[in-house]
């Protein structure tokens, strides 16, 4: 998706105006875009005369906010576009994470039903760095980047390997943008958006799922 977001109908129409086309050009890049990672699953053991099952809810949500904008060169070549970095600096990482276990006995004198809720925790990252590229015509994407979760308490609520694994980031999604439009002068800026949703079922034990979506907004504005 392509928007464009003006303060009034002259801010509109000076936006679109029509300019010559140019090879190069310089942009003020800001990335805006959340990851989130939701599980909730089902494990169960036998401990002597016992069968435990033990439920757990999990939510991660990390936000990405630039600091200040990145100057990013584009240039096109037959055709082809490249970007000078291809990359979105000071950026701001914010991780939050939640959830509870609830562990039930089943038996003769197996105990009592427990539910623990999870204290939240938060961890931020300054001055991160996240890569994109031309992924085809008028399309980008980002590369993989770190896990901006990991640090974050694992004890509670816990992630079964099958969990663990999943690992949800910003190159989940696509984002179109108008190539053309970049080399016009009278395009003053212009945003492109991405966003995926993917649920991975999980059979046996743990049995359960795992929701990991993405989203995210990189601005060009001309210098």
């Amino acid at each position: 998706m392509i928007t464009f977001a003006c303060a009034s109908a002259l801010a509109c129409a000076q936006a679109v105006e029509a300019g010559p086309d140019a090879s190069t050009a310089r942009f003020n890049v800001t990335l805006t875009g959340q990851v989130t990672k939701s599980w909730d699953y089902v494990t169960t053991r036998v401990e002597g005369e016992c069968t435990i099952t033990t439920h757990v809810v999990g939510n991660r949500v990390v936000t990405l906010r630039s600091s200040r904008p990145t100057i990013v060169s584009a240039t096109s070549t037959a055709g082809r576009v490249r970007f000078n970095p291809a990359a979105v600096r000071f950026v701001t990482a914010r991780a939050t994470q939640g959830g509870s276990v609830t562990r039930t006995p089943r038996g003769l004198k197996c105990g009592r039903r427990v539910h623990t809720k999870c204290a939240k925790s938060r961890r931020t990252l300054s001055n991160q760095t996240l890569a994109f590229f031309r992924s085809r015509r008028n399309e980008i994407s980002f590369r993989r980047a770190r896990d901006f979760g990991s640090g974050l308490p694992t004890n509670c609520p816990p992630q079964a390997s099958a969990v663990r694994v999943e690992r949800p980031g910003l190159h989940q999604a696509q984002g179109e943008l108008s190539e053309q439009d970049l080399f016009n002068r009278g395009i003053r800026f212009q945003t492109a958006t991405g966003s995926s949703e993917e649920t991975s079922q999980l059979s046996g034990d743990p049995d359960g799922k795992v929701v990991a979506r993405a989203s995210w907004s990189l601005t060009f504005r001309r210098r």
